[in-house]
């Protein structure tokens, strides 16, 4: 068996950044069965898991996740839908079995210098303590985790563009800035 490392031909600037595009769109595998992927932290330490939309009244520059010492700051949150185990294993699939097509030739992250999260997933304990969490800005393509033990699989280009698309589909209508004014 012979293995290949490098370009199989030496590609063009342009040729190498198509592939690196094409390379970095979204494609579903199935890496991880719903039973594995209720093991992965926190989704195996958590009694209920919620999506929220928040609004941060106080500062001007930049919104926070509205949790302090394990407790959610009802007065800032927007909306907050629970999710089923229905819901549950459709976020962890979107989570972990999408990712990039291939990494050779490398992958487009996408990131946004701005950061104003307006969402999150809140995984709570029995007590309704919030004891792990995914803050995420749909406008800027950014993630903040309350721990580093807390991975969202491969970010694909589409990725931010599905889990927007499953918080609405879920009910959660604040996912973006530009709709401020619909609540």
């Amino acid at each position: 068996m012979i293995a290949q490392f490098g370009p199989l031909k030496n590609l063009s600037i342009e040729e190498e950044s198509k592939l690196m595009e094409y390379n970095s769109k979204c494609v579903h595998r199935d890496k991880y069965s719903p039973s594995q992927r209720q093991l992965l932290y926190p989704f195996n330490q958590t009694a209920l898991i919620s999506l929220i939309s928040f609004q941060d009244t106080i500062s001007e520059f930049s919104s926070h996740l509205p949790v302090k010492k394990g407790i959610l700051a009802a007065g800032m949150v927007k909306e907050e839908i629970r999710l089923s185990k229905a819901g549950i294993n459709k976020l962890t699939d979107l989570l972990f079995n999408y990712g990039y097509r291939s990494k050779k030739y490398g992958v487009i992250v996408e990131r946004m210098s701005c950061y104003d999260p307006h969402n999150a997933i809140l995984f709570f304990n029995n007590q309704r303590k919030v004891m792990a969490y995914i803050e995420i800005c749909f406008d800027c393509m950014g993630m903040k985790f309350s721990s580093k033990k807390i991975n969202t699989g491969e970010n694909c280009t589409e990725k931010f563009s599905m889990l927007k698309d499953f918080f609405i589909s879920k009910g959660i209508k604040f996912v973006s800035i530009d709709h401020t004014d619909e609540l």
